[in-house]
């Protein structure tokens, strides 16, 4: 790459792993923070009810914002909302408010992921399994120093300082704004994006990533709680048992991406990722914590080859000057797909226990390998 690459890769990269580092030093640990001011079970369902549904509503939106605007502007008003917010979570222990606060999260998170994946999509459309693995394998260390860092600041200080600090940093990174390259804004009709992703290839990718992504929902409802009461972990243990899956993912990414690139069958590595992930998902619920460990890496090497192998698909399934909106459409797809899980794997970890939501969702993983080696004209995204 020539150095101006390099240089706006590296921002690229940047920007994403600062942001996952702010958002995993309290993501992860807000159910403990909620029981603590008093919200019911049934209050702290309708706060992450309402974070998935913004999550939904907002993708496509958020992804044709980015094709229609400067998606620097889009990314400076995502971290002032999820800073604004914070610090409004901090002040506050009444629901309302709070539910206020989340949902101005959830719409600045989503903006913010979307609006910098379709900036990354724009500016290097070539290279993409190498570029994406880099990119994916960066957010991936911010997401382990976030964990690692967060369960280390809530185990020495609380929430409520916690909070305020992630908040300041979310507002400094509003600066990148003037960095950041800018994208050539485009106008097209909705009926263009709807040509675009109602194609069999298209649907055929979007509905295997829904049904991927229906063990998000199950972890957004069980992987904590698991860690906690099942595990006995504290915070700071949890930071550092969620820390080091983040690493694996990251190092998946960045191998998987470079693999891609040189031309291995993407097909091979789609099975391979859905066998490790499925496979990890089982075996982490067996309550010994080195071997549960050991099975959680294998999932994050599993869900880290699966992540670059998406953003693979998004750039050879779309033109580039409509990659935000469509990029959207497929991050709606997931999204819709975590929701679903979450709807489903919620009230089975609520009756059997913490570890059957994680085991089921992984059989499920298992039984997507035959979508990837049987249907091959369907997928002929990468070819």
């Amino acid at each position: 790459m020539k150095n101006p690459a390099s240089h706006t890769l590296y921002l690229l990269c940047s920007l994403s792993a600062a942001g996952a580092f702010a958002l995993s030093t309290t993501a992860f640990f807000m159910p403990v923070y909620l029981k603590q001011i008093g919200f019911s079970g049934q209050q702290i369902g309708v706060l992450y009810a309402v974070l998935s549904i913004t999550s939904i509503v907002a993708s496509f939106p958020s992804g044709l914002a980015s094709d229609r605007f400067f998606a620097r502007d889009l990314i400076a008003l995502a971290l002032f909302l999820m800073g604004t917010s914070l610090f409004i979570k901090s002040e506050t222990s009444l629901f309302p408010i709070f539910l206020g606060a989340y949902l101005a999260y959830g719409l600045g998170q989503n903006l913010f992921r979307v609006s910098l994946d379709a900036l990354l999509f724009k500016t290097f459309p070539q290279g993409v399994g190498k570029i994406y693995g880099i990119f994916n394998a960066l957010r991936m260390a911010g997401f382990t120093l976030g964990g690692v860092v967060g369960g280390l600041l809530l185990g020495r200080f609380d929430f409520v300082f916690t909070l305020k600090l992630v908040s300041g940093l979310y507002l400094i990174l509003i600066f990148y704004r003037f960095l950041l390259p800018k994208n050539v804004p485009v106008k097209f009709g909705l009926k263009r994006y709807w040509f675009d992703f109602w194609k069999p290839r298209v649907l055929f990718f979007a509905l295997w990533l829904y049904l991927f992504y229906l063990h998000w929902g199950a972890e957004f409802t069980s992987y904590g709680l698991f860690l906690r009461e099942n595990l006995g972990l504290s915070l700071s243990g949890m930071g550092f048992y969620m820390a080091s899956e983040f690493a694996t993912v990251g190092i998946a990414s960045y191998l998987m991406g470079n693999l891609l690139h040189r031309g291995v069958s993407p097909y091979f590595i789609a099975a391979l990722g859905l066998f490790c992930s499925g496979i990890g998902h089982m075996g982490m619920v067996i309550e010994n914590l080195p071997v549960s460990l050991f099975f959680r890496l294998i999932h994050g090497f599993g869900d880290g080859t699966i992540m670059v192998l998406s953003y693979v698909g998004i750039a050879k399934l779309f033109k580039v000057e409509r990659i935000g909106g469509n990029s959207g459409l497929i991050t709606f797809a997931i999204m819709l797909g975590s929701f679903t899980g979450a709807l489903i794997f919620g009230p089975l970890g609520e009756k059997f226990g913490y570890g059957w939501p994680l085991f089921v969702s992984g059989l499920i993983t298992l039984l997507l390998i035959p979508f990837v080696l049987l249907p091959k004209k369907a997928f002929k995204f990468v070819d």
